[in-house]
Parts: structure tokens; sequence; C-alpha cells
């Protein structure tokens, strides 16, 4: 990974932890997610960086896929688990983080961030995707917590969001290497008992496939710009609602699906409906690691 590289994850790292820190200083209990979505979304810009996916905001059992549509009209309320899933990149290098939110002190955000913490203390060039597995896991056991087992950090790669390695948070037997010049999400989600999510309603979020012929203009224009303008990255129905009618602009997503031509995110619901706490740090794995969402 050369050095201009570096300083690009760095800068996209950077913006993100001071956007953390200013909505931590002024979230709470009243506040409309579309409204903090859209405000997330305008300072990743105006801090010079790209989206690299619609801000997820899931509430409780919410666990990941959730944007604001359009018109949302749900607030956060007094006790509420609410994590903030967000993405910035510069030239296509990606910080990937996320944290919860609670108005009162609560252990599942505290065993997120130390689980976090568990494998960053352990990933270095050479080590097992194994042992960064269980240095989560062992983290969260010993809380007597458990974590979403069908969920799992990832690579990251220029506009590629999701790439490998996986790194479960549950122990495993992987003996694949963490390499040096690979650049890493960590993401444990706790709850109470390691649990899973399963795929609900709606679907806010889509990313660019592959060209394919439509009938719809509006899906032409809509597959175009997820292309060429948002790189592939995922993009969020919302962003459109200014531009078709919501019904236009649902069939033409529709149509797009159905062609293969993009990719739908259903939102992920914890699948007892167990309220859930996350948190994520992006991390560059030089010879001396570089965590940098801190």
């Amino acid at each position: 990974m050369d050095d201009e590289i570096i300083e690009k994850y760095k800068k996209a790292g950077k913006a993100g932890a001071e956007i953390k820190k200013e909505i931590l200083e002024t979230i709470k209990p009243g506040t409309k997610i579309l409204n903090l979505a859209e405000k997330i979304e305008k300072m990743i810009v105006d801090k010079g960086c790209g989206i690299a996916f619609p801000v997820n905001i899931g509430i409780n059992e919410i666990t990941a896929h959730y944007t604001p549509s359009h018109d949302d009209e749900r607030v956060i309320e007094k006790g509420d688990l609410v994590k903030i899933d967000t993405g910035l990149h510069v030239d296509g290098f990606v910080a990937d983080m996320a944290y919860t939110y609670c108005d009162q002190p609560h252990e599942y955000i505290k065993a997120a961030e130390e689980a976090v913490k568990a494998a960053l203390d352990v990933i270095k060039p050479g080590v097992t995707v194994g042992k960064v597995s269980e240095a989560i896991y062992e983290s969260v056991e010993a809380k007597g917590l458990g974590v979403i087992r069908n969920l799992t950090g990832h690579g990251l790669d220029e506009y590629v969001i999701h790439g490998p390695p996986n790194i479960p948070n549950i122990r495993n037997e992987n003996n694949a290497v963490i390499e040096e010049g690979m650049a890493i999400a960590i993401e444990p989600f706790i709850t109470e008992s390691d649990g899973t999510v399963k795929d609900s309603q709606p679907t806010e979020i889509y990313s660019f496939l592959q060209p394919k012929a439509v009938r719809m203009n509006e899906a032409r224009q809509i597959l175009e710009v997820s292309a060429i303008e948002f790189n592939g990255l995922p993009f969020a129905k919302r962003w459109f609602a200014g531009v078709f009618s919501q019904m236009k602009l649902s069939m033409a997503l529709r149509q797009l699906v159905q062609a293969e031509a993009l990719h739908p995110y259903p939102v992920l619901k914890e699948s007892q409906g167990r309220p859930v706490a996350q948190a994520e740090h992006t991390i560059l794995v030089l010879e001396d690691p570089v965590v940098t969402t801190l």
C-alpha cells in the first residue's frame, strides 16, 4: 500500500471520527432519524469526502441496512439502542465505522467497543482470521453476552466496501492470513446471547451489479448514475426522491432488481426481535497497524 493511498484512507477516517464526535454530542431522544441521516451525509461531503454508502440508522432489533426513506417520520425514543453506521471515502478508499447511541449507559455498547479493541490489539501482518475472531468472541463471552453469528467484519478496497477477508465474530478454524497492506473493518454486533439476523422490510438501499437493457427510462437513468456517479457504491432510494415520482421510482428499482442489474439490501433484523449494539473501526494492516477511524 503506497503512501498516497494510506493518506486517503486516513483522511476519510479522520473525517469520520470528527463527525462521530459531533453527532454523539448533539443526538438525543426526539431526534428525527431522517434529519440525522441527511445531516451526517452533508457533513461527509462538507469535509471533502464521498459517501461510501447511505448512513445506516438501526434502532433496537433493526441491526443493519436501514436508512430512512424520503418521508420517514421515526424519532429516537428514550432507551433506544441506535446504531449509526457511516461510510466515507476519498477517491474510493473507504473508512467504514459504526457506533451505538443510547441516552443511558448500556452494557451492550461497552461490550461492542471492547470487542473491537480486543481485535485491534491482535491484528498485525501474519495473524490468522481465526485468531482475530477468537479475540472478539472471548471479549464478548467474558461479559456473558453474545454476538450476531451471521454478520462479519470484512475487507475494504478501492470502491469496495465488502471484500475479502471476512472476519467472523465467532470462533472458527479459518487459517487465512491477514496480510500487510490490507484494509479491514472490524464490526461486532452484540446482543443478549448468540443470535442471527434475517431479511426484513423495507429495502431502501441498492447498488450497481451489471449493465442490463431495461424498458423504463427512469430505470436506465438510475442504472447509469449508480454505475458512473456512485462508482458502484450503494445508494439510497431517497436520493432519487426529488427526481422521479415515488411510483415510478419504485417501479424502476423493482425492474432493475428483477433484471439483476441492481443488488438490493433488505433491512436486517435480529431474528428473535432482541436489541443489538454495534461498534466498528477501520484498520490498515501495516508493519505498525493504523486505525484510521479513531
